[in-house]
Order: C-alpha cells, then structure tokens, then sequence
C-alpha cells in the first residue's frame, strides 16, 4: 500500500501532521457536510485531506480537498480548483515531494472555519527524522522529534502537552528490541504511552 497522505493541523502559528487521534469515528466526518466523496488515489484512499485549525482554542476545519463529482457550498464557501503551487501553499509541504493527491475532479474548500465538536486526544507531530521520513503507509509519532498531545473537550483545546520525550524513550527502545518504528501509528497503542497524561 502507498503512503497515506496526512492531515494537518496549526497550532500556535504552526502546522503539524496530525497522526493520531484518538476515537477517531467521532472526531470528523465529510459525510456530516452532506458531501459524497466519489473516488481516491492510491496515496489518499479516504478521497479527502483536511486542514484544521485551533483558534482562540477552538478547534476548526479551515481547508479541505475532498474528490467529489458535487460542487456544493459548505458554510457558504463555494469549491474551486486549484493548481499543484497553491496545494502545497494550502495543504502542506509534503507535496513538493508527492504531487497533487487527486488528478482532477477535485474541490477544494478554503477557509472553512467550521468548528469541530470533538471531545478526546489528538496527537501532533512535527520536525521529521529523515531515516523515518516515509517508512509504512501512515505517519507514525515515532517518525517525528516533535510531539504534542491536544486534550480536547467538546471542540476546545484546554490542554497541551509536549510528550516528545515520551514518544523518544519509545522509539529507543524500539531501535534497541529491533521493534519496527512502521507498525507504531495505531491510535491505541499510540494513546497507551500517554495514559498517565
């Protein structure tokens, strides 16, 4: 399977990949937009890439690029497209190195800001390690020197915590067992690490 192209997330000005989230059933749903996602690509099977945002501690979908033969306003923002130079301005750096996610029938949706009535973890990431850049099909916080775990509570941020020591101490003693780094991105085992958090 191809690498999965991540979400992301700003915080503090920032933007981080967001690899893991725990309940993810009940964090976001294009669905609950009233939008119908019609096909992917072989690096984007869910056929959307969101962008979110915490703003004022709310937490916010502000962009999205969803593959959809509908042309739908959402929160009265109308689709559009646009070209692989604004995608990498508006979805992250990672497509200089894998190009567009979608070969056309694409909408893109800019400046959302739809508020995300969320309540559990997330986990975001950032400052990849080169050896790890893209190792396995999903981001793994293993793969990053920059940890932050988001407590969430009904779609506001009321804590933040750098548990980039954490996810170090467990990747060295992955390096050490010879436990593969590639197979650490599900959430549960993820969250296990933070259960004194």
């Amino acid at each position: 399977m191809t690498y999965q192209l991540p979400d992301t997330l700003i915080y503090a000005e920032h933007e981080y990949r967001l690899v893991s989230i725990l309940d993810e059933k009940n964090f976001f749903d294009v669905a609950s937009l009233g939008i119908t996602i019609n096909g992917c690509s072989t690096a984007n099977y869910s056929g959307r890439l969101a962008r979110f945002a915490v703003v004022d501690e709310e937490s916010l979908l502000k962009d999205l690029a969803i593959r959809t033969s509908q042309s739908l306003p959402i929160n009265n923002v109308l689709p559009r497209k646009i070209t692989i130079k604004e995608q990498v301005a508006n979805f992250g750096d990672y497509y200089s190195e894998f190009g567009s996610i979608f070969l056309g029938g694409d909408n893109y949706y800019l400046d959302l800001n739809i508020p995300v009535e969320y309540t559990g973890k997330l986990l975001i990431a950032d400052d990849s390690i080169k050896e790890y850049r893209v190792v396995g099909i999903f981001d793994s916080p293993l793969k990053f020197r920059k940890n932050l775990l988001l407590i969430v509570e009904e779609g506001l941020v009321f804590d933040v915590i750098d548990v980039s020591n954490i996810i170090e101490n467990e990747r060295k003693r992955r390096i050490i067992t010879e436990t593969e780094i590639k197979n650490f991105s599900n959430n549960s085992d993820v969250f296990k690490l933070f259960s004194k958090e």
